[in-house]
């Protein structure tokens, strides 16, 4: 049984374990009312042997609602 940061084993590699840690992201999204610049902590996925990462519906959730949030402050 997975540990509580470790997710499982790696669907890439199919070796190592997958660590789930908080990672701090910067972005730049086009909406309709222009670019709006982001910064959130999303929870990402990271394999230990290949390092591939990924992240979850969550993530996607926080970075939405960063956009709607920074979309709203425009003109």
């Amino acid at each position: 049984m997975p540990g509580r940061n470790e997710t499982g084993v790696c669907d890439i590699c199919k070796r190592e374990m997958v660590l789930r840690t908080m990672q701090e992201i910067a972005f730049r999204q086009w909406t309709d009312k222009g670019y709006v610049h982001c910064r959130v902590i999303i929870p990402v996925a990271t394999c230990a042997g290949c390092g591939a990462r990924n992240w979850d519906e969550a993530a996607e959730a926080i970075i939405e609602e960063a956009v709607n949030r920074e979309t709203g402050k425009l003109p």
